[in-house]
C-alpha cells in the first residue's frame, strides 16, 4: 500500500521503501464510512485537524479526488465544514471545496432508462465531454435517464472568455454583495475612498473570481441550475397554460390586466401563451424573464408609472440601462415610447409590450444562436452579431435565478419527459472547477504602499500600477510594502540581495479570499554582488496558496516519490536550495522552516 497525502507520506518518500507500514485492516473504506460522497472541486485544499482555519493541516486534496463525507461542523463564524475521508486522510475542509453527489444505493442501477452504463460512457465519448464534466453528467443521467445532454463546443479559449467577460461594466453584482464578489480593478474601485463605483444604480463591477464561477458550466450541472442550458424554443407539448399560471401565481402578473389605451381587459397567462406562438419562444421563459426583470411586485416600467412616460410599458427591460441623466427605468420607458411596428412599438399597453418584447427577444437572441439562458448571459456564439458584447443582462448571476425558477415551474410529469440541454465546452479549460468566492473573506489584493528604503521608484506608487523601476548602487535593498486590507498578506519584502545589472523583484499581495496581485520592481544595479536569491523560497509556498505549511512539504515528497509530479509553474518554488533539482533536501528544508522538529 502506498500512503498518500498525509504527513506520513514524506516518511515513505524519504525511506523510499516499498513495504507497507499499515495492514489492510487499518484502512477505513468509503463504503464502511457512510453514504455521502463527493469530489474535490478545487486545485488544492488543505485538510485540517478541525473545522477552524487556524487548525494545522494534516494533508491535502487535489481536484478530482473522490471523498466520503463523514459529517458536518460549523465554525465560530458560521462557516460550514465537511469532515472528509480520503484513503488514510481524515479531517476537515470547507464545504464549498467539495461537490457532493448522491451515493448509489443497493439495487439502484445506472443502467436504468433506455441506455446502459457502457452505452452512456460511449455517448459521452462521442460528445467529447472533458472528464471534469462527466462525474456530474453521469449523476444527472442516473437521476434523469430521459434527459439529453449535448456538448456545445464553442471553439473559444477559456482564458480569452474570462478576459472578455472581466471587462469593467460587462458583469455586475449588487453593491451590498460580499466584497470578494466585487472587482478591485481600476475603474471599478476607488482606493482613496475605499468605495466601489456604482456603474448602475445599486450595482458595481463583478470580480474575476465570481465571474469565473458563473462562467464555468460545470458548476451548474445540477437540478436547480441545469435549466440555464435548456433550449428555449416553444414546445406546446411541454409548455402549458397551467405551467404559466404556476409561474405567475403570487406576482403582480397573476390574473388579468387593464389596457389603458384600448380599455380592454386581458389575461397575463393568455398573453404569454400568445407571445410564445408568435415568437417561437418558450412561454415559461418569457414569463420568467419578465418576472426576473420586474420583480414579484413589478417595477415602474412594467406598471406604466415612470414619470414623464406614464402608460408606457417595457416588461423585458429592453434598452434599460442607466446614463448620467437617466435611470434604467426611465431609459426603458423612453424606449417603449419609440416607433417600430415590427415589434409593436410604441408599447402603450401591457399586451403590446409582452408580445412585441417576445418578438424582440426571439429575433435578438434565440434566433441568433443564443438559445439558452447561459448564452444570453455570456455571448459565446456569433449568430451574425459578433461575440461577447451581445449580452441580455449585466447581472452576473441572473441566469442561475431564472434556471431555478424554471425548475419550479415544470411539473413532475414534465420533468419525466425527454428534455435537451446544450452544455458549453471551452478550449483549454482548467482541470478544477472555478470555486465561488467566499462570503466572509474579501478579495482586496491591492497594496496601499510600496517603497525602497532611501531610493525612489518610478513611476510614483499607485495601487493600480503593477510595474516599476529603480536605479541603485548597492549590494542589497530593503523593500517595504503594506496591504490596503488588514486581512491580506504581503510577500517578497525585506532585505533583497542584488546582482550586478538587472534585477527583478516581485512583491505579491494575497487577499483573504486567495486572489493575488504581483507588483514588479525592475532594479538596475551598477555595483551589486552576484548573489542569486529567490524571495519566494523563504516562504516555502510550493502550491501557491499563500501559506507555508506541511502541505507544501507533502507536495515536494509526493513529487520525489513519483506519486504526484509538481506542476510546471510551481517547480521553481519547490527548489528551495536553488540547485536546479527538487529532491528530499528541499522537502526537509520546508519542514525545518515551518518549525516541525
Amino acid at each position: 500500500m502506498i500512503l498518500k497525502k498525509t504527513a506520513a507520506a514524506f516518511l515513505a518518500a524519504t525511506m523510499m521503501l516499498g513495504s507497507s507500514i499499515f495492514s489492510d485492516t487499518d484502512i477505513l473504506t468509503a463504503s464502511a464510512a457512510g453514504e455521502r460522497s463527493g469530489i474535490c472541486a478545487v486545485n488544492y485544499v488543505d485538510v485540517l485537524a478541525d473545522a477552524d482555519a487556524s487548525s494545522y493541516a494534516k494533508g491535502w486534496l487535489d481536484s478530482g479526488d473522490y471523498i466520503t463525507i463523514l459529517g458536518e461542523k460549523y465554525d465560530s463564524s458560521g462557516k460550514l465544514w465537511y469532515r472528509v475521508l480520503f484513503e488514510l486522510l481524515d479531517g476537515y475542509v470547507p464545504a464549498e471545496s467539495i461537490s457532493e453527489f448522491r451515493s448509489q444505493t443497493a439495487g439502484d442501477s445506472t443502467d436504468s432508462g433506455n441506455s446502459s452504463s457502457d452505452d452512456y460512457e460511449s455517448y459521452l465519448d462521442s460528445q467529447g465531454f472533458p472528464e471534469s464534466y462527466r462525474i456530474y453528467l453521469r449523476e444527472m443521467h442516473r437521476q434523469h435517464p430521459n434527459w439529453v445532454f449535448e456538448a456545445q463546443h464553442l471553439g473559444i479559449d477559456w482564458n480569452r472568455a474570462v478576459s472578455e467577460e472581466t471587462v469593467i461594466g460587462r458583469n455586475l453584482v449588487h453593491s451590498y454583495a460580499p466584497d470578494s464578489w466585487k472587482s478591485m480593478e481600476r475603474g471599478a474601485y476607488d482606493p482613496n475612498s475605499g468605495q466601489w463605483y456604482q456603474l448602475d444604480s445599486g450595482w458595481v463591477a463583478a470580480s474575476d473570481g465570481i465571474i469565473k464561477y458563473y462562467l464555468d458550466p460545470r458548476n451548474f450541472l445540477r437540478d436547480d441550475a441545469i435549466f440555464m442550458f435548456e433550449s428555449l424554443s416553444y414546445d406546446p407539448s411541454v409548455q402549458t397554460r397551467a405551467g404559466v399560471d404556476a409561474i405567475l401565481s403570487g406576482t403582480f402578473m397573476e390574473g388579468d390586466y387593464y389596457c389603458p389605451d384600448t380599455g380592454e381587459t386581458r389575461s397575463y397567462t393568455d398573453t404569454f401563451m400568445e407571445a410564445a406562438e408568435t415568437s417561437g419562444v418558450s412561454p415559461y421563459h418569457l414569463a420568467l424573464r419578465c418576472l426576473n426583470e420586474q420583480g414579484r411586485n413589478g417595477a415602474p416600467q412594467s406598471l406604466g408609472t415612470v414619470s414623464g412616460y406614464e402608460n408606457y410599458f417595457n416588461f423585458f427591460d429592453v434598452q434599460a440601462f442607466a446614463t448620467a441623466t437617466m435611470s434604467a427605468s426611465t431609459k426603458a420607458a423612453e424606449y417603449a415610447s419609440t416607433y417600430d411596428p415590427s415589434i409593436l412599438l410604441p408599447w402603450t399597453n401591457q399586451y403590446k409590450s409582452i408580445i412585441g418584447g417576445s418578438i424582440f427577444l426571439g429575433n435578438g437572441y434565440i434566433n441568433r444562436e443564443q438559445d439558452t439562458l447561459y448564452l444570453q448571459k455570456f455571448d459565446m456564439t456569433d449568430g451574425g452579431n459578433g461575440y461577447f458584447a451581445h449580452q441580455y443582462m449585466t447581472c452576473v448571476f441572473g441566469q442561475e435565478n431564472e434556471a431555478a425558477n424554471m425548475l419550479t415551474a415544470y411539473g413532475d410529469d414534465v420533468l419525466k419527459n425527454s428534455m435537451k440541454f446544450k452544455i458549453p465546452v471551452y478550449d483549454d479549460m482548467p482541470d478544477a472547477l472555478c470555486v465561488k468566492p467566499g462570503a466572509v473573506n474579501d478579495s482586496n489584493d491591492l497594496l496601499a504602499g510600496m517603497s525602497i528604503e532611501g531610493i525612489g521608484i518610478s513611476p510614483a506608487f499607485n495601487c493600480n500600477i503593477q510595474n516599476y523601476s529603480a536605479q541603485v548602487n548597492a549590494d542589497s535593498v530593503n523593500i517595504s510594502a503594506w496591504a490596503e486590507s488588514d486581512n491580506a498578506s504581503v510577500y517578497g519584502t525585506g532585505n533583497i540581495k542584488l546582482v550586478n545589472g538587472s534585477n527583478t523583484v516581485n512583491v505579491t499581495c494575497i487577499s483573504a479570499n486567495g486572489t493575488r496581485r504581483v507588483y514588479t520592481i525592475n532594479i538596475q544595479n551598477n555595483s551589486g554582488t552576484a548573489v542569486n536569491s529567490d524571495d519566494e523560497r523563504k516562504y516555502c509556498d510550493v502550491n501557491g496558496d499563500g501559506r507555508a505549511n506541511i502541505t507544501d512539504a507533502v507536495v515536494v515528497f509526493a513529487h520525489v516519490s513519483g506519486r504526484r509530479p509538481i506542476k510546471k509553474q510551481n517547480y521553481p518554488h519547490a527548489d528551495i536550495d536553488g540547485n536546479g533539482f527538487v529532491n528530499l533536501a528541499d522537502g526537509m528544508k520546508i519542514i525545518k522552516a515551518i518549525g516541525i522538529r
